[in-house]
């Protein structure tokens, strides 16, 4: 027996065991790690002494280390993660490492190709990875006793932290408590997701911001709002921007999209959200409106409002095709190009000319190829449209004519050379956004409701936007060996960099040159590009300033360099994009760094109402950790109850009960903004606008009595339809083939 236990013991020193390697790599990172710190960026953390580690630092146990290095982490912005560990003979740990959360590398299931692609073992979605080989880590020896000591440490970091925007999403503070997993449990037997039922919870711990002139004049100065009244003093119109939105306006607003909403509030109003896009692509909300008509005089009052709140006129706007606002915005905004949704003027072909007509002949798919192509210019879009419309002999037909009319306004070839007027050709973002908001707002919500629902929706993007903000900082994987797509992912947001990603990978394809000149300093190539095989792009280089065009204006459309560009920068040895063409939109922290507007001071967090609603939200997340901590504990639970009733019954003593009886206190806490005395704006009339009233029924509808239209079986063709062999369209094809 005492032999076979040698020899296993004997055998356990000859495997190789791979975490040794990974060991003794952390421990050549250690000796290493300073030496390289002359060429690495360092980012050394700052929190309160007491939560820094520090050497020969005794713990009671493993865990003991690893709680504290994660809360020394959460505190300074980062995360943390087991990493290896070294055990005696025995088996027994002896030390143990723990690792930033971004140590190591992400290169390991990869390997590059001869022209420099990243080819990965598996297929992989688009992502990023966190790992960016950072240095910090601690180390503990491991005593007979069980106790640990702090034998290493290393604080620097090669990457930044998270600020206080993006803590929230580190991993050590997304752990849901027990409060909350027991709510949301509850909340499934009312079948209340999890996902609605988290939000209900932040909706009862957090609090609502004052509204318009309590919001002006306390917790946001830079809160901006217009109203009118009528001769009686009821609201008609009223216009809000936060300086949150006007900031977002000041980067980002260079197109800005129009679509009333309607069904918002219980008076009827038109509800106007003004909506652009955002560096990560996303739609992003300028402002928010409330009209009592969808007049031109309203629509007059609200471009003026506009442009007197953000100082500044928009590029373009892009809406439906309502008289009224073309009125307007040809008065407030003559310089303003003024596009209109392709897709509603589109969707009309069918009710204009016929369904069957639409649906069965080559008319649409000819008419597309012109409509919708981004690389036609305006004279090849006119002939075809002509060419088009004279094979199918509709030259007479009055609407088309109206719509070739109106070409300059519609068509995306008349728009090519305008600066970033391609990145809205319809109103889908409006009209998503608007989907959005309804998801918050109800028919019958008065105006203090409606707002306090608009706020919850305009938090929820922020949130969203500012998860995406966090993962910025983590910079996305490249795939291939190229200078020029490590340098856009350092600097675009991951979103806009996979866009250019495609661009620059869509050069190393089976790109032909057609022909190459040289005059002067400036490099002219003409290029054949796969995806496009109709047309032919060229591109101007100019070698010592870097300034380029491509036929294709990619560029001046939506503000990004095309594959044919950097087709042309990689065969002149430019391994950067040219600064001139990196737009500040698309960039990380856009809003941050290029925004000259100064958001006011906020109100004094230890003064008055604001005071009282952030101790009340304190007061539940101490409740919630109370809750948290004595789940599984009956000795404890049964401590926290002792305490909660002595608590209960002091207040029962010091504050005399209101009873059942709302209360005009109780109305200003729940609304969040105070009852005046004095009221000069009375509430809205009623509006007759869409939505306000019945929808029309057309006679087909009525000769159904209400019923869904019912399938028949055709005689003619045998199928299921809704017609029959009367005007079967196969019946129409055989008439005519026969004629």
């Amino acid at each position: 027996m005492n032999k076979a236990v040698d020899n296993l013991k004997t055998m356990n020193k000859a495997v190789h065991n791979p975490l040794d390697d990974h060991v003794q790599l952390l421990e050549d990172k250690d000796e290493a790690v300073y030496d390289q710190s002359k060429t690495i960026q360092e980012f050394i953390p700052r929190c309160d002494p007491s939560k820094r580690p520090f050497l020969n630092q005794t713990f009671d146990d493993l865990d003991s280390v690893y709680e504290f290095y994660k809360e020394y982490g959460r505190v300074c912005g980062f995360d943390i993660r087991k990493s290896a560990e070294k055990n005696d003979r025995a088996g027994n740990t002896i030390s143990k490492y723990y690792v930033c959360s971004r140590s190591g590398s992400s290169e390991k299931d990869s390997r590059k190709s001869e022209d420099g692609v990243v080819t990965h073992k598996h297929r992989t979605r688009k992502t990023v990875s966190i790992k960016c080989l950072c240095p910090a880590l601690i180390r503990v020896n491991i005593a007979g006793n069980g106790s640990c000591i702090l034998k290493r440490f290393i604080e620097e970091h090669n990457h930044s932290f998270a600020d206080r925007d993006g803590a929230q999403f580190l991993r050590c503070n997304r752990n849901l408590t027990y409060f909350h997993k027991s709510f949301i449990f509850d909340a499934a037997k009312l079948n209340i997701g999890a996902t609605r039922a988290h939000g209900i919870v932040s909706a009862m711990t957090g609090s609502h911001e004052n509204k318009f002139h309590d919001i002006q004049c306390s917790s946001d100065p830079t809160f901006k709002f217009e109203y009118e009244t009528d001769s009686s003093n009821h609201l008609t119109r009223l216009f809000w921007a936060d300086g949150i939105n006007r900031k977002s306006y000041e980067v980002f607003g260079d197109v800005v999209s129009f679509d009333a909403t309607y069904r918002t509030n219980k008076y009827g109003m038109v509800f106007v959200p003004l909506i652009g896009i955002d560096n990560h692509w996303k739609s992003t909300t300028f402002a928010g409106a409330l009209l009592e008509s969808e007049s031109a005089e309203s629509f007059k009052w609200l471009c003026n409002t506009m442009k007197s709140i953000f100082g500044r006129e928009p590029k373009c706007i892009i809406t439906d095709q309502c008289p009224a606002m073309k009125v307007a915005l040809e008065t407030v905004f003559p310089l303003v190009k003024h596009r209109l949704c392709m897709w509603h003027i589109m969707k009309k072909f069918p009710s204009k000319l016929g369904s069957l007509f639409c649906a069965e002949s080559a008319f649409m798919d000819r008419l597309n190829k012109f409509v919708w192509s981004d690389h036609t210019s305006p004279l090849d879009f006119e002939e075809g449209w002509n060419e088009v419309i004279s094979d199918f002999n509709l030259s007479d037909n009055k609407w088309l004519t109206e719509l070739y009319d109106i070409r300059h306004s519609w068509i995306p070839a008349y728009f090519n050379d305008e600066p970033m007027l391609g990145l809205l050709r319809t109103t889908s973002r409006s009209e998503s956004s608007n989907f959005y908001f309804n998801h918050f707002v109800q028919k019958g919500d008065t105006l203090s409701e409606f707002y306090i629902c608009y706020d919850s929706a305009i938090s929820r993007q922020r949130y969203q936007q500012k998860q995406l903000a966090h993962y910025d900082n983590i910079v996305p994987r490249t795939l291939s060996n190229k200078e020029i797509e490590k340098d856009a992912a350092q600097h675009y947001t991951r979103v806009m960099f996979y866009k250019i990603q495609e661009e620059i990978m869509g050069c190393s394809g089976d790109i032909s040159i057609m022909d190459l000149k040289m005059v002067d300093s400036v490099k002219t190539v003409v290029i054949k590009d796969p995806q496009n095989k109709s047309n032919l792009f060229e591109v101007s280089l100019n070698l010592e300033t870097h300034d380029l065009e491509c036929s294709c204006k990619l560029f001046t459309r939506v503000g990004y360099l095309c594959s044919h560009a950097f087709f042309c920068l990689g065969i002149s040895g430019i391994h950067i994009i040219p600064r001139q063409y990196v737009m500040n939109r698309w960039l990380k922290k856009a809003v941050e760094r290029f925004s000259t507007l100064e958001l006011g001071e906020i109100s004094d967090p230890l003064s008055g109402e604001e005071s009282r609603r952030k101790k009340l939200q304190e007061c539940w997340f101490i409740f919630q950790s109370c809750v948290s901590e004595a789940s599984s504990d009956q000795g404890q639970i049964n401590s926290l109850y002792d305490s909660l009733k002595v608590i209960s019954e002091q207040m029962k003593i010091s504050k005399k009960s209101a009873g059942y009886r709302l209360t005009a206190d109780m109305v200003e806490n729940l609304i969040g903004s105070k009852i005046v005395e004095d009221i000069t704006v009375l509430p809205p009339n009623q509006s007759n606008n869409k939505g306000c009233r019945k929808r029309m029924v057309n006679p087909a509808e009525k000769s159904l009595g209400g019923k869904k239209r019912t399938m028949r079986q055709c005689q003619f063709c045998n199928t299921q339809a809704y017609h029959d062999s009367r005007n079967c369209p196969e019946k129409k094809k055989k008439e005519h083939l026969e004629q």
